[in-house]
């Protein structure tokens, strides 16, 4: 609140600055204002589209007045583009940020509790759709250079979510996240000493790879490597499926809870609390959106209100001149479009270059270090779309009032 306060202040300062050139011989005279008055001559306007040619003599003569409206357009397109954004990489059904917290892709993950066999398990799967690939996944604790971490121990590891280096493909390779290689003060071919239930041993660090489980506080090796220090159990292992039909995976996981019950652990490339932020963020969407739409329309009615008094005299000489009112209702919007496309445009823009590079660094506090939003044309131009329509609407409705401007105030002028 303090901060909003100084904000308005400091704006309120600046834009009155100009106060202090104004002498009380000049404000009294009224001769004050020829000296804001623009000296550039207007362009000719052409017969050919008219509205759009009057338009835009209107708003190269009075362009001072329309710089609210652009900064707001800016700003509006700019964190609507930056939600949408963030919302393209959580997917629509958060591959996103799944993709973010588990070390490889997978589509079905089954781990044995009991005495059921995975040959078991496998002809059940396949009872519903083949299964085109798999691999297993353990998730022991060890110890590197003396932290504890968890190890992400695969058996295919080229099945990493790579971000720099090669991925641990050696018996003596070990691939780290970014934050571990951050604390640990390490990069790509330095060594580091690892520490298991049965031994420790020096491991050479072949690649940064994702995952933000645990905060980041892990670790990825090959089954080989991993065997050098520590135990094998049977529960150990997760062994994680690709399905020939994906959208077969919600009967699958039911099936194999109702027959095997507790016996198996179940997980799929997703969290139990997935749902509500995905509904979360539709709501975040709705809601930007219609502050987008609120916020343009006061600021829409603001100005409006302002130029139609400023530009009185005109409007009853164009009236006169043979002009309709839905033109010059027409003319009116499209000044308020033009402004806000321009608007627009420069805040996709900075969306374009800001977003990636504002969200990473909040992400990074989740442990999340490769968000790229990668979104999609339409997400890209929905935000400055809408926000160039709003404004040409409610301009438009807003111009109403130009019919109830009696061509007398021309005789009083």
């Amino acid at each position: 609140m303090a901060a909003v306060l100084f904000l308005l202040m400091g704006f309120v300062w600046l834009y009155t600055r100009r106060i202090s050139r104004i002498s009380p011989v000049s404000a009294i005279r009224g001769t004050w204002k020829e000296a804001q008055k623009s000296k550039k001559a207007a362009f000719l306007i052409q017969k050919e589209g008219l509205p759009f040619w009057l338009a835009l003599r209107q708003l190269s003569s009075g362009k001072r007045r329309y710089i609210g409206a652009c900064l707001v357009a800016l700003l509006l397109a700019f964190f609507a583009s930056l939600t949408g954004r963030v919302d393209a990489w959580l997917g629509p059904n958060g591959e996103g940020l799944m993709d973010a917290f588990n070390p490889a892709d997978l589509h079905i993950a089954v781990q044995p509790m009991g005495e059921t066999g995975m040959e078991e398990i496998e002809q059940t799967i396949a009872s519903y759709t083949a299964i085109t690939d798999s691999y297993m996944l353990g998730m022991p604790s060890v110890s590197i250079n003396g932290v504890d971490v968890t190890a992400n121990v695969i058996t295919d590891a080229e099945r990493f979510h790579l971000l720099s280096g090669q991925t641990c493909r050696q018996v003596n390779e070990v691939t780290l996240t970014e934050f571990v290689a951050a604390d640990l003060g390490v990069s790509v071919g330095d060594t580091v000493t690892i520490t298991g239930g049965l031994d420790s041993r020096e491991y050479v660090v072949s690649g940064i790879y994702q995952c933000a489980n645990d905060m980041g506080a892990n670790i990825g090796m090959n089954r080989a490597g991993y065997d050098l220090i520590g135990e094998e159990s049977p529960t150990m292992w997760c062994t994680h499926y690709f399905l020939e039909d994906p959208s077969l995976q919600p009967t699958i996981m039911q099936a194999l809870q109702d027959t095997y019950g507790g016996d198996v652990y179940l997980h799929e490339n997703s969290w139990p609390g997935l749902a509500g932020i995905l509904t979360a963020m539709q709501l975040l969407m709705i809601f930007l959106y219609a502050m987008v739409t609120l916020f343009v329309l006061i600021v829409t009615l603001l100005t409006t209100e302002k130029l139609l008094r400023a530009e009185k005299k005109d409007l009853c000489i164009y009236r006169a001149l043979g002009f309709s009112t839905v033109q010059l209702r027409r003319s009116f919007a499209l000044r308020f479009g033009m402004i806000a496309l321009l608007g627009s445009f420069l805040g996709t823009i900075f969306s374009a270059f800001l977003t990636d590079p504002l969200v990473a660094v909040l992400m990074r506090l989740e442990g999340i270090s490769n968000f790229s939003s990668r979104p999609g044309i339409f997400t890209i131009l929905l935000p400055g779309a809408v926000v160039v329509i709003w404004f040409l609407l409610f301009a438009y409705l807003a111009a109403g009032r130009i019919r109830r401007t009696p061509l007398t105030s021309l005789m009083e002028e």
